[in-house]
C-alpha cells in the first residue's frame, strides 16, 4: 500500500462573506502527479495556501503525512514553488547556491552540503552555482528555483503556475525534470497550470476546480464521465485527456 501524503477533508474556505471554496475532498499516495486545473478565480492557489496551512481552511481538515496540517512540524517533507516564484529581482545579490540554500529546512544542517549538492545535480545547474542569480536566463533561473524547492528531497512537490514565463523548450526540459523526480523518486506533485490541452501528458489525475470540485480521478476516468462531457463537450474532453492521440495512432 503506498503511503498517504495528502488528505483533504470537507475542506471549504470563506474570505469575508464570499464562499471561496466548499466541498473539497481529496487524497494523494506517493508517486501520485495531480493537475490542478480550473478558470481563473476558482480557488486554485487559495486550496495551495490551505493545504500548506498558510491560510487555514475555514472548515475541514487537512491531513499531511497522516499528522492535521496544524499540528504538522516536518515542512521538509514538502517543497513549494509558489506562483510568482519567477520574480527576483534581477540584481538580487545572491549566487545559485545562496539561493538553493534558502530552501534548506532547520535541523538539515549536518547534511547541507550534500542536500546542496544533490539538489544542483538533479537540475544540472552544478556548473552554475557559483554564477549571479540575476546573471541566468529564464530556463535557467527556473531550474535553480525547483532545486531549491527539493533541496530537502521533499516527497510531495507543490507547483503553482511554474512554467507561464518559460520559453517552448525551456518549459519542455523543465517538466521533463518533474517526470523523472515523479516516476524515478515517487515524488507526489500537485501542479496548477491552465494548459488543460496538455496536462495530460505530464499529470496521472487531474482535479478541476471551480470554487468546488468538480472532477477528480485518473485521464481515462475524465473521459468516460457523462458530467464531463455535458461540462465540456466531447471534443474538449477529449483533447484534454489525450483520447485524440490514441486515435491518431490507430
Amino acid at each position: 500500500m503506498s503511503l498517504e501524503v495528502l488528505r483533504v477533508e470537507n475542506l471549504s474556505f470563506r474570505y469575508n462573506s464570499a464562499e471561496v471554496l466548499t466541498g473539497v475532498n481529496l487524497t494523494m499516495a506517493a508517486g501520485d502527479y495531480v493537475g490542478l486545473v480550473g478558470p481563473n478565480g476558482s480557488g486554485k492557489t487559495t486550496l495551495l495556501k490551505n493545504i500548506l496551512h498558510i491560510t487555514p481552511p475555514t472548515t475541514g481538515e487537512v491531513f499531511l503525512f497522516g499528522t492535521a496540517a496544524r499540528s504538522f512540524r516536518a515542512w521538509h517533507k514538502i517543497g513549494f514553488l509558489p506562483q510568482k516564484a519567477d520574480s527576483l529581482h534581477p540584481n538580487f545579490p545572491a549566487t545559485v547556491r545562496e539561493v538553493v540554500e534558502m530552501g534548506l529546512a532547520a535541523g538539515r544542517a549536518k547534511n547541507s552540503h550534500e542536500l546542496l549538492k544533490r539538489a544542483l545535480g538533479k537540475l544540472n545547474i552544478l556548473d552554475l552555482q557559483g554564477r549571479l542569480i540575476g546573471e541566468l536566463s529564464g530556463g535557467q533561473k527556473q531550474r535553480v528555483l525547483l532545486a531549491r524547492s527539493i533541496v530537502n528531497e521533499p516527497q510531495l512537490l507543490i507547483l503553482d503556475e511554474p512554467a507561464t514565463a518559460l520559453d517552448p523548450e525551456s518549459r519542455d526540459n523543465f517538466f521533463s525534470l518533474l517526470d523523472g523526480l515523479n516516476k524515478r523518486e515517487a515524488v507526489a506533485i500537485i501542479l496548477v497550470t491552465h494548459d488543460l490541452g496538455s496536462v495530460g501528458s505530464y499529470a496521472s489525475k487531474l482535479l478541476y476546480l471551480d470554487r468546488r470540485p468538480l472532477f477528480y480521478g485518473s485521464f481515462d476516468s475524465f473521459c468516460q464521465s457523462e458530467s464531463m462531457t455535458s461540462y465540456f463537450g466531447p471534443s474538449s474532453q477529449h483533447i484534454i485527456c489525450h483520447q485524440h492521440n490514441d486515435r491518431k495512432q490507430e
